[in-house]
């Protein structure tokens, strides 16, 4: 065999090997998609989708190029990199796409426009353990109450703790925050002050309110300690036994239809009672 021969059989060689090479070349076979479902509550919000394709057995193959497609662009977009976009309220499916390969997540966008804590400062006093509930509002975009459970968290149990309904517990003197949250989009809080003193005098004015109908009228009430100081944002529940006819929120009272409400205010440990009249 001469020198050319040998050199056109190496370069068989070569061509059969990168051949063989490129058959054997793995291929996507699957999409991961982390996470497989994202809630968005309200539109404008973004969240990052990680990817990664593997072949057959598993195994990462990168560099492989993804095509995302979403199959309501109006609800959620989403661009090459995996960045989603909530647009309006509904349901959507993200498709990534590498040759034959897939991988999808379901994406739903709730319609939440305003969310707070009320009231959003209040101080508990009483010994430790002393409880009272905060309430939260969630509005759509009409302004329509949505009926969402927010996770509630406490920025330092050492002060107060929280469950999950929004009652505040009281702990350690001192203040905090407490906070209201719909995933990392909306969030609402209240500072809470934790005072260790007895409540000594509990007042409020005036007892009997004459309302018109959608008119305003504020009740008052003052709450001091054996030394007379008054405890300003003293944590105090406000309720109506005819919320028909008047609702109340922080003291003040609303005149909704003709008749009587009973207003009742009450602390930890005692009640008062007002008297709405609506004409």
């Amino acid at each position: 065999m001469n020198a050319r021969q040998v050199v056109a059989l190496r370069s068989a060689a070569v061509a059969l090997g990168a051949a063989l090479a490129l058959g054997c070349k793995a291929k996507p076979a699957e999409i991961r998609v982390t996470p497989a479902k994202v809630t968005f509550y309200g539109p404008g919000r973004t969240q990052t989708i990680k990817f990664e394709v593997v072949d057959k057995k598993g195994r990462p193959l990168p560099g492989i190029p993804v095509a995302w497609t979403s199959d309501k662009p109006n609800t959620a977009s989403i661009d090459g990199n995996g960045l989603v976009r909530s647009l309006a309220p509904g349901r959507a499916t993200l498709t990534a796409t590498a040759q034959t390969a897939t991988g999808s997540a379901s994406v739903e966008v709730v319609d939440v426009a305003s969310m707070s804590v009320s009231p959003n400062r209040m101080t508990l006093v009483g010994p430790p353990g002393t409880k009272m509930a905060l309430t939260v509002e969630i509005k759509d975009a009409k302004g329509n109450a949505a009926n969402l459970k927010p996770k509630w968290m406490s920025g330092d149990t050492k002060i107060a703790n929280v469950d999950a309904n929004g009652v505040v517990a009281s702990a350690g003197e001192g203040r905090t925050t407490i906070i209201a949250s719909l995933g990392n989009d909306q969030s609402s809080a209240s500072d809470v002050r934790v005072l260790h003193r007895e409540i000594s005098t509990f007042e409020i004015s005036p007892l009997t309110l004459i309302i018109r109908i959608g008119e305003t009228q504020r009740i008052n009430a003052t709450v001091r300690d054996a030394s007379g100081t008054a405890i300003e944002d003293a944590a105090l529940a406000w309720t109506s036994s005819e919320p028909k006819i008047a609702s109340v929120s922080n003291g003040a009272v609303i005149g909704l239809a003709r008749g009587t409400a009973v207003i009742t205010v009450a602390t930890s440990s005692r009640a008062l009672t007002a008297t709405a009249i609506v004409n």
